[in-house]
């Protein structure tokens, strides 16, 4: 049951997290503490990479769309 909440606080924590920064800080932070739960943040690392690719790739083309429609 720990790992389960482990696991869930993790993917929480890491779900809105899409920059390059972020994702370096997280890589960082998970080799202090990789034995306990190296799944969890396994997931939580792709999370974050599909997150930056997503941002780099639509994140103007998004902009540029909602501020047609707004105006």
């Amino acid at each position: 049951e720990a790992l389960f909440m482990n696991s869930k606080l993790i993917s929480g924590v890491t779900e809105f997290l899409n920059t390059e920064g972020e994702l370096r800080e997280l890589k960082n932070f998970i080799k202090s503490y990789e034995e306990g739960a190296a799944a969890s943040f396994s997931r939580a690392v792709e999370t974050v990479e599909t997150n930056v690719r997503w941002q780099r790739l639509y994140k103007e083309e998004l902009f540029q769309w909602l501020t047609k429609s707004v105006t």
